[in-house]
């Protein structure tokens, strides 16, 4: 008996969805009128896996169908570190990766110029000791005190934090990279042949170490942040999307001193991206959604650069990290237009903006005790706290592992932008300016069902120069009343 996996139409988008691929709705039907059932999972190739979508022709060639004329699958560059099957190990280098490159950080903080290898501490008993490891099976004991495990990349130790020192409520999460400083208790004679534990006095995180934002007297420079546009969406707010341009070109108060144009994602609704989509589009070509994306971004002022990367909703693969969108989606654009891949770090006037479309922010809400969708505030500060984007390992952010994990902060941003979440919200952590970009798309049925109300139209200036956020509001009045 074929599995329900490959005979349910949801089922069917969830399994292609999990491995960060779209399904053309074309190709969908294709596949439910074929039965194909378990078929499908030929379709999981190295040309698929580059292009991000599951298009008609890619089933048609998999039955042995005719040719689809003026094929509209959009195509990604090629990204020679990625690969289609990753394996185990492919995993685990990133994960050392990681651990290797946290660890340094936290190692060069100043508290750990002697850092204790697991191994060595699992052989000892009765001292200080220092470690650095990666955190797993967070749990609690029957006394209440919190308890887990932690790794290098030769052994394991667990690692007790008894309930009356405050850090046992602290949120630790798994695969997160820690400094532990505490104690290796002498084994009695009927705990000798136990698992050894530490007995937590401190921990370390990265972290981003304190620092003042320079004020330099200079006359402002302006980059504006914005995300989520979701053009070719029914709900895509266009009136307020023109104003927004319409005061850009004005040259008027602070967009005399806007040099710099970022928009962070999901770019345009797409297609496929969730069950009977088609239904909320507008727009159902995602070439033809870009082509008018195109249309509005070219009358942006040729002295003002802009910068676009993709986020879930674009014509990209759904694992992160994404590449830069497809050259047959550049080439709509002017030369001003600059394409990044997710995430990236840009630097400008010796700054370094941070930029991430924020999938992962999601999985991280949810970690949060009594998180929801207005904890954005506290998700992005939890990757800043731990100098890392997330996604977490196994939650609802598709990975592909890289050798050179792209996700965490390496060097410490001047400003952070995030977007996704459909709400405005601005920050400072220890100097480090954030914000997660307005969305430009009204309240969508899945919101309405989740009781959640976006910030729409919201368009936030950082001055490089100085301190200074603005945030200037474009939303119809139809919209707020």
């Amino acid at each position: 008996m074929v599995s329900g996996i490959f005979t349910d139409r949801n089922k069917i988008l969830e399994f292609f969805n999990s491995r960060g691929l779209i399904v053309d709705p074309a190709a969908l039907q294709i596949i439910m009128e074929k039965s194909l059932g378990t078929m499908i999972t030929h379709l999981i190739d190295n040309e698929t896996m580059k292009s991000g979508i599951v298009g008609r022709q890619n089933v048609l060639n998999l039955i042995g169908g005719n040719q689809v004329k003026n094929p509209a699958v959009m195509r990604e560059i090629d990204v020679n570190d990625i690969k289609a099957n990753s394996s185990v190990e492919d995993f685990r280098k990133m994960f050392v990766n990681r651990y290797e490159t946290l660890k340094s950080i936290i190692v060069n903080a100043g508290k750990f110029r002697e850092v204790d290898s697991i191994s060595s501490v699992r052989e000892k008993d009765s001292r200080e000791v220092k470690i650095v490891g990666m955190i797993s099976n967070v749990t609690e004991t029957r006394n209440g005190h919190k308890k887990f495990r932690i790794e290098d990349t030769e052994s394991y130790i667990d690692v007790i934090i008894l309930k009356k020192n405050p850090m046992a409520k602290e949120l630790l999460l798994n695969d997160e990279v820690v400094g532990v400083i505490g104690s290796r208790p002498r084994a009695s004679n009927d705990r000798e042949n136990s698992e050894p534990v530490i007995f937590a006095n401190e921990l370390i995180r990265p972290d981003i170490p304190e620092r003042m934002i320079d004020d330099t007297g200079l006359p402002p420079e302006y980059v504006c942040s914005i995300s989520d546009i979701h053009v070719g969406s029914k709900t895509f707010i266009k009136n307020g999307f023109s104003s927004f341009l319409k005061w850009i070109n004005s040259s008027s108060d602070e967009s005399a001193n806007l040099k710099h144009l970022i928009l962070s994602g999901d770019v345009v609704d797409g297609i496929g991206v969730y069950p009977n989509q088609e239904n909320d589009l507008e727009i159902v070509n995602p070439k033809e959604q870009y082509e008018y994306l195109a249309e509005f971004v070219n009358q942006v002022p040729s002295d003002i650069n802009v910068y676009i990367m993709p986020g879930n909703h674009d014509t990209v693969r759904l694992a992160e990290p994404q590449p830069e969108l497809s050259p047959a989606i550049r080439q709509m654009f002017t030369e001003k237009v600059t394409f990044l891949p997710n995430p990236y770090n840009l630097r400008i006037k010796k700054k370094l903006i941070t930029l991430y479309h924020g999938m992962s922010l999601n999985d991280l809400i949810e970690l949060i005790p009594g998180g929801n969708m207005n904890s954005v505030g506290k998700a992005i500060e939890l990757m800043l706290k731990r100098r890392y984007m997330g996604p977490v390992y196994g939650g609802r952010t598709p990975i592909i592992p890289n050798q050179f994990d792209p996700h965490i902060f390496r060097d410490v941003p001047d400003i952070f932008i995030t977007g996704h979440i459909h709400g405005h919200y601005l920050g400072n952590y220890n100097g480090v300016r954030y914000v997660n970009s307005s969305t430009w798309q009204s309240q969508t049925e899945y919101q309405k069902m989740m009781n959640y109300s976006p910030d729409p139209c919201i368009a936030t200036l950082f001055d490089l120069n100085s301190k200074t956020v603005i945030k200037k509001n474009f939303l119809p009045k139809a919209f707020s009343e």
